[in-house]
């Protein structure tokens, strides 16, 4: 059996159970997912007063740190006006870094780095909260005109206004005009662009911010039925979309860039359409300017309604190699429709002393939706035209 061992560093304090097999964390879990706010890191101490003293005194110091994390007093709280509690002597307060790694065997992977958002004590024991930067986009609210950007610029730009770090962003589409409103929330906004694009939307293990469209055609991670796995769950949805119909608001096509004002009475030639069947969805949207753009943002928006169609959830032995955006492939199942090629949506791992090192990834049917309309990747490439996000 490979050994299991992390690496946890939060401000000033530093743990590895390597070299701390006694090490006062007790359980460890690390979530992220696509297109969500709900990234988030929770670690479980022991961590009582440095000394022990009597029933009254341990009280006396337990209420005094919850006073601390409150906001209520103490001179590490005053002094950060946040959250704050000490482990080990060091102090650990709203705010510090927070860098996650684990590792199995030879296998060592940064799995999670986020901030202090929140501290939970009590006789003891010590919860700590760690949020990822998408939670600042999801608190943030700007206002701004772009012209003649591409869609990679403008992340670049938005996020930065936030103090989000930003890491693999596809360049995209270039935009003549864009607006950005703060009647939504920047995450919305920013989502919103990139499923134009047919991207997804996440931040990385590093903490940066991640459009890149899913276009990948041969497994990252396989995982065998009776080996790697201890639990695979899958669902179909046979009611799903069989047609998207587009169309755009502007004559470009007709009559060239400079007409974007304008709007048509015959929307037809700027149609796009992609499927067919009666379990139809129609999008009106003033970004799509020409023909090519309005067949390519359908082909994307089936895509991505058939990639919804299936989703599963499969539970492994502990793997820190998994990341959000990966291809897995599962094989040797007995049941011919859980396997396949499908998309890494979710990433959920666990670690503690009594269960060991599990973890659950959650995925979509990627594999059956690009081959059914050459993939959630292809991009409303040619969009042109005004966009209020």
């Amino acid at each position: 059996m490979q050994r299991v061992t992390l690496r946890t560093r939060i401000g000033n304090y530093t743990v590895d159970s390597a070299d701390d097999p006694r090490t006062e964390l007790l359980e460890l879990e690390t979530r992220r997912s696509l297109d969500t706010p709900e990234d988030r890191c929770r670690l479980l101490l022991y961590a009582p007063p440095a000394q022990a003293g009597p029933l009254d005194g341990a009280v006396g110091t337990a209420a005094g740190a919850a006073a601390s994390a409150l906001g209520l007093g103490g001179t590490a709280a005053a002094a950060s006006g946040g959250p704050s509690v000490k482990v080990r002597g060091v102090d650990v307060k709203e705010g510090d870094p927070i860098e996650v790694e684990l590792r199995v065997g030879d296998t060592s992977e940064t799995v999670m780095t986020a901030e202090v958002q929140a501290v939970e004590s009590s006789l003891g024991l010590t919860t700590i909260i760690g949020r990822s930067g998408i939670r600042k986009l999801a608190g943030a609210r700007l206002a701004g005109v772009y012209q003649n950007q591409t869609t990679g610029q403008v992340v670049r730009d938005l996020a930065g206004q936030v103090g989000v770090q930003v890491g693999d962003v596809d360049p995209g589409s270039s935009w003549p005009y864009l607006v950005v409103d703060e009647t939504r929330s920047l995450l919305r906004q920013l989502g919103e662009l990139a499923r134009r694009e047919g991207a997804d939307l996440y931040v990385d293990a590093r903490n940066r911010l991640t459009v890149k469209r899913f276009a990948k055609t041969a497994p990252d991670h396989s995982f065998r039925y009776g080996v790697d796995l201890l639990d695979l769950r899958l669902r179909r949805d046979g009611a799903g979309l069989e047609c998207v119909r587009v169309f755009g608001e502007s004559p470009a096509s007709n009559q060239g860039q400079a007409t974007w004002p304008w709007l048509v009475k015959d929307l037809a030639p700027l149609g796009g359409t992609a499927g067919q069947g009666s379990r139809s969805s129609s999008w009106r949207d003033g970004a799509v300017r020409t023909k090519d753009a309005a067949d390519r943002l359908a082909a994307a928006q089936l895509g991505a309604g058939r990639d919804a169609a299936t989703m599963g959830l499969a539970v492994l032995l502990g793997n820190p190699r998994v990341q959000l955006g990966d291809a897995i492939e599962v094989t040797d199942a007995p049941w011919t429709e859980l396997n396949g090629l499908f998309k890494v949506t979710s990433v959920r791992h666990r670690l503690g002393k009594r269960e060991g090192f599990v973890t659950t990834v959650g995925f979509s049917g990627q594999g059956g939706a690009g081959a059914a309309t050459g993939g959630l990747g292809g991009v409303a490439g040619e969009l042109a035209g005004g966009l209020a996000l």
